[in-house]
C-alpha cells in the first residue's frame, strides 16, 4: 500500500475510535443512534475504498483456501441497526436492568478458525451478566462456506454452547468446559443449517468489516492476547 493511503488508513480508524469512544457500549451495538451512526458507516465506507479485500475467502493469489487475515478472535465494536443477540428480548432487560452490579451484556465476540479439514469455523458468543446468579458465556457455533464468488460465505450454525465465566463476583477458571447443544438441522454439510449470508468487504490486522444481507454493517476489532 502506498504510504499517502497508510496514513490516511491510520487517520481513519483513529476517527473510528473517536466516534465510538463518544458513542460508548453498549450503545455502539445497539439499535438507534442514527446520526452518530451516520458518522460511523461513512467512515467504514472510506475504509472499504482504501483498502478493498475482494476475496477474502481465497488466499492471497486467488487460491483456493481463506485470506488470513480473517482468523482470529474479533470484538464487536459497532452494529449499525444491532445484533441478533442485542436485539433479543432478554438482551434488552439485561440492558434496562444495567445498572444493578454484576447484570448487562458484554464481550460480543467472533472466532474465525480452520478446522483440520479445512473448514472456515465460526463461533459467535457474549457474555450475559445475570447479577447473584453469576455471568455466563453464551454462543452459537457453526461454519462458513464459500458461496462461490470468494466473498459471500453462508453462515451456518447447528450448536449452541453456554459457559459459566463468573460467579458471586468472582471470575471462574477458564478451563472450564462449555455445555453444547445441538441447535437441530444437518449434521452434515450443512445444507439444512440456519443461517445468513454475510460479506467481507475490509479486513486487515486490526480491523474488519461485515456486512449482512439486510444491510447492517459490523465492525470488528482483532482482539490481543494480554
Amino acid at each position: 500500500m502506498p504510504q499517502d493511503s497508510e496514513f490516511q488508513l491510520a487517520e481513519e480508524k483513529k476517527e473510528l475510535e473517536l466516534i465510538l469512544n463518544r458513542i460508548g457500549f453498549p450503545a455502539s451495538v445497539l439499535p438507534g443512534e442514527e446520526e452518530t451512526k451516520e458518522e460511523v458507516d461513512l467512515l467504514i465506507r472510506r475504509l472499504e475504498a482504501l483498502t478493498p479485500v475482494p476475496q477474502p475467502l481465497q488466499q492471497p493469489g486467488g487460491l483456493p483456501g481463506v485470506n488470513p487475515l480473517l482468523l482470529g478472535e474479533w470484538q464487536l465494536v459497532y452494529a449499525s441497526n444491532g445484533t441478533v443477540v442485542t436485539r433479543s428480548a432478554p438482551a434488552q432487560l439485561l440492558l434496562q436492568a444495567s445498572q444493578l452490579p454484576g447484570v448487562g451484556l458484554s464481550d460480543i465476540m467472533q472466532v474465525l478458525s480452520l478446522s483440520e479439514s479445512g473448514s472456515l469455523m465460526a463461533s459467535n458468543s457474549a457474555v450475559f451478566g445475570f447479577g447473584p446468579l453469576g455471568s455466563w458465556r453464551v454462543g452459537i457455533e457453526g461454519l462458513w462456506r464459500n458461496s462461490g464468488d470468494g466473498m459471500t460465505a453462508r453462515v451456518l450454525f447447528d450448536r449452541v454452547s453456554v459457559r459459566p465465566v463468573a460467579a458471586l463476583g468472582l471470575p471462574l477458571p477458564g478451563w472450564l468446559p462449555p455445555l453444547k447443544i445441538a441447535a437441530g438441522g444437518s449434521s452434515g454439510p450443512g445444507e439444512k443449517r440456519s443461517g445468513a449470508d454475510w460479506v467481507t468487504t475490509f479486513v486487515d490486522g486490526t480491523m474488519r468489516v461485515g456486512r449482512g444481507k439486510t444491510g447492517n454493517t459490523f465492525l470488528f476489532k482483532r482482539k490481543v492476547a494480554p
